[in-house]
């Protein structure tokens, strides 16, 4: 399975080389095939990537209204999700391609995951699982989208970095159960800075600060593992579905590329 810390020319600054000669053109799909070629061959070797088909699904907006904060689902059908050990989320177009690899310890941990994301140009968004038997699966759909890994901030980058380490758990359909999983979602504030943006105020490039490992466990358990990157948005949100006994304690630990590290602790009450 492809791993960040592995890849020699995925990361923001040298993928950059690779990407930033190839201006997006919805036509061009000849180059367009040369470059998923090219990104296939660093992520999976020689292995073969096999059409999904309806056992993934890949759902995002055709066109976004937020190039910088594009939201994202990657839903695995019944039979597949029990199967499934890793998801990695690729797009094609952006400085740095490899935006997620998710991972869960419990058999069908995988069954949806979501998050938000910066697209930098028009480009294929693409979903591959691999299996416990090590095919990959490919789900995949083309986006509308340009300028999200150098879109302003949200927010003043002062008050983001004093927002730093804030983490949220939400719960909207009530607790989990042993054979009962819940959609729920994570967030940690954090800029998440992608090292191509520029301070409004200075006009001075602002330095790449970002999330590069998110890690949430339940009940002792890890429940979600996410490697990311500077294509993950501002603020980095992730959904999962949960499932175990209620009372459980919900544990987030993460790390940024400074090697700064943030948890958030949550009760899992039985009233949710």
């Amino acid at each position: 399975m492809p791993s960040l810390s592995r890849r020699p020319i995925l990361g923001f600054a040298a993928a950059a080389a690779l990407a930033g000669a190839w201006p997006a053109r919805a036509q061009d799909e000849p180059r367009r095939a040369e470059r998923w070629k090219d990104l296939r061959g660093l992520l999976f070797g020689d292995r073969p990537v096999e059409e999904a088909g309806e056992a993934i699904t890949l759902t995002a907006p055709y066109r976004a209204l937020d190039a910088g904060a594009v939201p994202v689902s990657i839903a695995m059908s019944p039979s597949l999700a029990p199967l499934v050990s890793s998801v990695s989320l690729i797009i094609d177009e952006n400085p740095s391609p490899l935006a997620a690899v998710f991972r869960a310890s419990q058999a069908g941990g995988l069954r949806l995951v979501s998050t938000r994301i910066r697209v930098d140009a028009y480009t294929f968004l693409r979903a591959v699982a691999e299996t416990t038997d090590g095919r990959l699966l490919l789900a995949q759909r083309f986006i509308k989208a340009a300028g999200g890994c150098s879109a302003p901030m949200s927010s003043d980058l002062r008050a983001a970095r004093e927002r730093m380490g804030r983490a949220r758990f939400s719960l909207p359909e009530g607790p989990p159960a042993p054979q009962h999983a819940v959609p729920v979602e994570v967030a940690l504030s954090h800029p998440n800075t992608s090292g191509l943006q520029i301070d409004q105020v200075s006009r001075l490039s602002i330095p790449a600060e970002f999330v590069r490992h998110l890690r949430v466990s339940y009940g002792g358990a890890v429940v979600l593992d996410v490697e990311s990157d500077i294509s993950i948005s501002e603020n980095p949100t992730f959904g999962f579905m949960l499932a175990g006994e209620p009372n459980g304690e919900l544990l987030l630990e993460a790390e940024d590329n400074r090697d700064r590290r943030f948890t958030g602790r949550w009760k899992v009450l039985p009233s949710g």
